[in-house]
């Protein structure tokens, strides 16, 4: 079970930045979040040999390597299908945000904020709504994610959730 936040915290998160003076929505996306994630403990699974080209089994000598048509893979890393992935992920991203200062805001599942700075985002698997009214609190969160992930920045805050996003900071009002 990973704890993520839902359309409901989303919507009250928009209305907190629409609400709150000077404040500004971006998102960020965690680049391939499970497959960066190393596993308590090795997994195994069986491939058929038809997944492989013949060129790559002879390029990487592996014939020696098949049994009854398959070949035994130790995964190390979260990979897409792992039950466990998911999980992992999330609490090596969690360990990674509370050492710089970012914390659950409480029961909301997928809320977070920073424990000084007034930054507040929405976590959804790997995607970031947050809420800041200083550039440079933002910036400490990219800074942060960046130590340990690769990241795309969107400051306009355009999508999230696969909602397409028009701020209005003047009106504040958000479509």
């Amino acid at each position: 079970y990973t704890p993520n936040a839902d359309m409901t915290t989303a919507k009250i998160l928009f209305n907190s930045v629409l609400s709150t003076k000077n404040a500004k929505f971006m998102g960020i996306d965690v680049d391939n979040f499970y497959l960066s994630t190393h596993l308590d403990d090795p997994e195994y699974m069986w491939l058929p040999r038809w997944i492989f080209p013949p060129e790559f089994i002879i390029a990487n000598n592996l014939e020696h390597l098949f049994i009854n048509d398959r070949i035994l893979t130790r995964i190390n890393k979260g990979m897409y299908g792992l039950p466990q992935s998911g999980r992992l992920a999330y609490i090596q991203l969690i360990k990674h945000l509370q050492k710089h200062g970012y914390v659950r805001t409480g029961v909301t599942p997928g809320l977070l904020r920073h424990v000084t700075r007034k930054t507040i985002f929405s976590l959804v698997v790997d995607d970031f709504g947050i809420k800041y009214t200083k550039q440079d609190d933002a910036q400490h969160l990219i800074d942060t994610l960046e130590q340990a992930y690769s990241i795309t920045v969107d400051w306009k805050g355009a999508i999230f959730l696969g909602l397409h996003l028009e701020w209005n900071y003047n009106d504040r009002t958000v479509t």
